[in-house]
């Protein structure tokens, strides 16, 4: 089995990206550095796609989009769509949609441009062998950076978290159905607020190694950090 891997994004232009960087750094530089974040989210998942280890998608929030386009920023894998309704109705469309397909699913966004290949690895690794029902990456916040699963879940699950909260992670865990076994992996700090942005450097800083991708995303950040306030 080769798990589906759904990399949720929006288009910068078409929809609001990263609006709680831009008090601090400007609309510009936000949409930027998220568009370098996702292609290194999305370098390490086709590096395990390479491998034979997973089948990596882009999950885009515009329904309506020329995604073969040269101009869209979508290029590197196929795309698929997210569906209607809030986030969690659409997280629940696109892993349905890629449980059909693959067996397994994962879901991951473009927070975590430290994301590395072990830390991927474990989660595919997880539903491969069949170790876990569900795989959860917690991020320091509260939510989650990652979430996977080889068996089906109810609406409620994914509709019941308050996102973007510090419960997010907690509402989800509840929802669940009981006697799953869960395998968590180890908790990362993903990149939402200006607060954020000098932690998720140290962490791309301290990566044994580094994407092509990763080292423009440490480049930008160290170069937005040396223009704000100490």
């Amino acid at each position: 089995m080769r798990p589906g891997l759904a990399l949720f994004v929006k288009t910068p232009g078409r929809s609001p990206v990263k609006s709680r960087l831009w008090p601090a750094i400007g609309r510009e530089a936000a949409e930027a550095l998220y568009l370098d974040c996702a292609t290194a989210v999305g370098e390490t998942a086709i590096a395990l796609q390479r491998n034979d280890r997973l089948h990596a998608y882009w999950a885009v929030a515009e329904a309506d989009g020329d995604h073969a386009a040269p101009s869209d920023p979508w290029q590197l894998l196929p795309v698929i769509a997210q569906g209607e309704g809030g986030l969690g109705e659409r997280m629940a469309h696109v892993y349905a949609t890629l449980r059909a397909r693959h067996g397994a699913a994962l879901l991951i966004g473009t927070d975590l441009p430290q994301l590395s290949m072990p830390a991927l690895t474990d989660a595919v690794d997880a539903l491969v062998h069949a170790k876990a029902d569900l795989v959860l990456g917690p991020s320091e916040d509260g939510g989650f950076w990652l979430v996977g699963g080889r068996v089906d879940l109810p609406l409620a699950a994914w509709t019941a978290p308050r996102y973007s909260t510090p419960d997010a992670r907690s509402d989800f865990l509840a929802a669940l159905p009981k006697g799953l076994h869960i395998h968590q992996l180890d908790a990362a700090h993903d990149l939402d607020e200006p607060g954020d942005l000098a932690v998720v450097a140290a962490a791309l800083a301290a990566l044994p190694e580094r994407t092509a991708s990763q080292e423009r995303v440490s480049r930008r950040l160290d170069a937005l950090l040396a223009t704000m306030p100490r």
